[in-house]
Formats: structure tokens, sequence, C-alpha cells
């Protein structure tokens, strides 16, 4: 019976099971393409089209992003063992070193010397300025501006030199504003005396002609396809395959049919649901690498009887979210006790997840004064305790994910109603509005930094602070490790943040996934949590 029970909750994953049968020829254009030695072509699918290509631009969109990571470079990285290392700089400025003042209030910056953009102008301090000024003009359509508004002022030290003043310290700089690729640099000699209405319509953003990654703009089909080439004057390690084919499948059932026929060489963030065919795929490599992100339901206070802590422990204790990793996820993942991952360095290791306690919630539900009638539903003053869950549509896992919360939520008679959103008008207007739901569940990916992100979702008034959660120790705490320069420090002032988190239930804390892709064909592929695929494509070479 409970075999059945679970068959039926998770139809929305057996519908979208893909137990299809692809009839797969001997060797695709990929493949075949591996056979000019080292001048092949690799064929990476995109489940989305970019936006644009311009690393300052919005949408924040990661597959304009992966294509941003193969053209464009910024001063640093974080490899995947969360180590910073230097990309166009030459070196990694620290306290000990100089390159940051004792106050956190300048950074001088050293560019390497062979670092060249693809029209033969060096990377230098005007770029720097130049990006500074693009980004902080109010105009322009900026991805964000988030760090560089701190910025007082940019010094030319020398061409290669560059001093950054702050206006007061901001120690997620270095990551947020000179370690990603959107937002990234542009170049001074493409932008220098654009107007903003220029610089947001400018040719460059679809033709992006002047670049100094690995790999260099070459053409854009829209709907279609975007290819780059290999960088031949790029200071970084010579590509191993000349050409890099961006391949626009804005469907999962036909990327999966791609990956079986051969016709793509790397799949990225691919759905749990077909982790079990990619893995039968001939020549493919699966990867499943814990993710910088978290899964979540955040709560809206709006709602005055999600103000009572009961209640929303009595919803946390209700869910029983080892089943759902494990029937849904196979596995692969980590239950969370609050939102930061195990792998960032601000996560509180004392925290334990919530267990699942259904005879509890029933408890508290009982002691906030929401009592059992007798439709099996429980009501106070009259009103019935339902809440609206919405999510993004069209997803497979959540939507058995929402079937479950519900049959459980119903166990402890609490009524839940289902509405769920396209992704754009979820993320663009209903989560924003604060209208039209009362627990919204999305995955909120992380950088190697947390200190914005916490800002943004849980500080009074953040930007996305969808559910306008407050709590004035957690204001107090994030600002004042906003002003510190040891990540010691901030670490404990992050994890005494991470505690109130845990108790207060700004969020119903699911889990952590891994993040699946595939690599067929191809060595060299290996993801990385802290940025896109692209972030070694120069490694990528073709087996076959």
């Amino acid at each position: 019976m409970r075999d059945k029970w679970w068959k039926s909750l998770l139809s929305p994953l057996a519908a979208a099971g893909l137990l299809l049968a692809v009839a797969a020829p001997a060797m695709g254009p990929a493949a075949q393409a591996a056979a000019a030695g080292g001048s092949g072509t690799i064929v990476d699918g995109l489940y989305e089209e970019p936006g644009n290509l311009n690393p300052i631009l919005g949408p924040d969109m990661t597959y304009s992003q992966i294509v941003d990571t193969a053209i464009f470079r910024n001063l640093f990285m974080i490899t995947p063992k969360g180590v910073m290392e230097p990309d166009l700089a030459s070196v990694v400025p620290t306290v000990q070193n100089g390159g940051i003042s004792k106050n956190g209030l300048v950074y001088t910056f050293h560019i390497k010397p062979n670092a060249n953009w693809t029209d033969g102008q060096p990377v230098s301090c005007q770029d720097i300025y130049e990006t500074w000024k693009v980004v902080t003009n109010p105009a322009v359509l900026a991805v964000t501006r988030l760090g560089w508004d701190d910025v007082q002022n940019v010094k030319t030290i020398s061409p290669k030199v560059c001093q950054v003043d702050l206006k007061k310290p901001f120690p997620a700089i270095l990551i947020d504003d000179f370690s990603e690729n959107l937002p990234g640099l542009i170049p001074y000699s493409v932008f220098h005396g654009m107007t903003a209405p220029e610089i947001n319509t400018a040719s460059f953003n679809h033709d992006p002609t002047v670049t100094d990654g690995p790999y260099m703009f070459q053409s854009w089909a829209p709907g279609a396809s975007i290819t780059v080439v290999a960088n031949p004057n790029w200071y970084g390690p010579k590509p191993k395959e000349s050409t890099i084919v961006f391949k626009i499948i804005p469907d999962e059932n036909s990327l999966l049919a791609n990956a079986q026929a051969h016709q793509i060489n790397t799949y990225y963030f691919a759905p749990i649901e077909q982790a079990k065919q990619l893995k039968a795929i001939s020549g493919a490599h699966v990867f499943f690498t814990p993710m910088a992100a978290w899964e979540s339901a955040d709560i809206n206070f709006r709602n005055p009887a999600l103000r009572d802590r009961n209640v929303r422990v009595a919803l946390e204790m209700a869910i029983d979210r080892e089943a759902i990793l494990k029937k849904i996820w196979l596995g692969y993942g980590v239950l969370s006790a609050a939102d930061q991952p195990p792998i960032i360095w601000a996560n509180n290791p004392k925290l334990k997840p919530y267990s699942y306690d259904p005879k509890e919630s029933k408890i508290l539900l009982d002691k906030a004064g929401w009592k059992m009638g007798p439709d099996g539903y429980r009501h106070k003053n009259g009103k019935t305790l339902q809440l609206v869950y919405a999510t993004t549509s069209g997803n497979p896992w959540r939507e058995a994910t929402e079937r479950l919360v519900q049959y459980w939520f119903k166990e402890i008679g609490v009524k839940m109603v289902i509405h769920d959103y396209p992704a754009n008008v979820y993320f663009g207007t209903v989560l924003p509005s604060g209208k039209g739901w009362d627990l919204g569940e999305f995955e909120w990916t992380e950088g190697y930094d947390p200190a914005a992100s916490e800002e943004q979702l849980y500080e009074s008034g953040g930007a996305q602070n969808y559910g306008n959660y407050s709590n004035a120790k957690v204001d107090r705490l994030l600002h004042e490790q906003d002003t510190m320069l040891s990540q010691s420090s901030r670490q404990t002032v992050l994890r005494q943040e991470q505690a109130i988190l845990h108790q207060d239930l700004p969020a119903l804390w699911y889990y952590t996934p891994d993040e699946i892709d595939a690599a067929i064909n191809l060595k060299g592929y290996q993801p990385d949590p802290w940025y896109v695929e692209t972030w070694n494509c120069y490694d990528w070479q073709l087996t076959q």
C-alpha cells in the first residue's frame, strides 16, 4: 500500500520519466570533429537562450553566464576546492601582502602583463574604471550594482596596477565584483564615451567582438546556437579544442534525446529524473556535485497565522524531508537546518535539521489555538488554517514535492491550496508582490561569500526578502559582519545569524541538492560549485 501511495503522489515524476529509447548513431557531428586532432567542435546544450552577452547587463541568467565565462574573464576565480586564485590578476590581494589596507578601504590590483583584449588592447586599470562608471550609472540596465556602489574612486597607479578606494569596508567585493563574469569587466576601448541608452542597446551586447577569455565570439544564430572559437592570444592555457557551439535546446526531453544521440557533449544542470538515463549513455560521465544552494519555501509573514512560531515549527516538522530526498532526489543531497549549505564557510555545523514528527506538529498547533474540526481541518476564531503554496510550474520534482507537502499538511489538519506560475511570473511578480501566496518554494544559489545574499533575503526590507521577515538582531549581525575583514570573525557572526534563522524559520528549510551535469565523449569537464560549467572550458577535450 505504501508503495502505491508514493507512486500516486510522485506521478509528476513518472510522467516526466522520459522512458524513451533513442537510437544513437555510431558517431554524431560533435564526436566526428575530434578527428581533427585538437581542432574539434564541442557542442554544449543550453536549456535557455542567453538574454545578451554583455557581462554587466541584466537579466541575471545562468545560460548567459555560461557563454560569458567562455569569452570573458575577471581578476580572480574560485577553484572547485573553494580557493581564490588569480585569473586576469597576477596576485590575490590581502592585508598581509599589502594589497588591502588595514582599514579595508583601499584595494590594489595587479593585472597580468600578458592579459589583452582581442582587439590587441591590454586589459588595464582603464577597464576597471570604465566598468565602475558604467555599472553605477542608474540609467544603465546593470545586472547588479552591489559592491560597485561602495567604490569611491578608481585610480591608475600604472596601466597594469589599479587602486580601488571604497566609501566603507565591503569584504565581499573581491567575490561579488572581481570574481564573477556576470557582472564582469567590460573593455574601455568599446564603452568609453557611450551614453546609457547606447550601452543598453549596443551591438556589442549580442556581438561582443572584444573579449579577453580563452574563446572569442564568432556568431549567434538566434534561437539556434552561439559559436565561439579559441582565442590565440589568451594569456592562459591554450584551449584543447578550436570551437564550442552552444546549441539552444529549450526542452529537457530534447536535451536528453540529444545527449543519448551523442549530438551534444555537455548537459548542464540536468533534472534528477533524467539521472538514470544519462548514466546509461555510452561515453557519458555524470557528475553529482554538492551545491552552494538550498531549496526552501519562504514563509509569508503578512499572514497573521504564520507569525506564530509554533505554527511555523509545526509545518516544518510535518514534512518528511528525508523521504523527499530519498524518493525524489534519489539520495543526492543533504537536509537543511538553515539556509547556508555545508560547503559554505558560514554554515553552522552545530545546527541540526528539524525532525519529522507529525505528532509534535499537532501538539504545537493545538498550543497555538488551532483546533481540529469535524471537517478534518483546523480552525480558530471562525477561520480555517488554509495556506496557499506556490512555486514554478512545469517542474516535475517541485510538483511532486508540493503534492507530498499537501498530503502531510492534511494529516495535521492544515488545508493547502497549490497555485503555481511560470518562472518569469513567479519571480517577476508573484513573490515580490507578497500577494497570493503563503509559502513560496524556490532554490537559491549562493556565491562563495554569503553576506550579500543574507542581506537580500533576511535583512528587514531586503531586496528579496519576499516574506517580509524582520528580526532586529539579524539586522544588527549582518551590519556588524559587513565591516569585518577577517573571515574567521565574520564566520562567528554569520553562524550566530544562522542559529537565529534556524529558530525563527523565515522559511521552511528543505535540503541542499546535488547539481547534476553530464559530459559525453569529453574529458577535462569538472563542475565547480562556485561557477557555471565553462569555468575551465579551455581544458575540455573530445575523446571521439
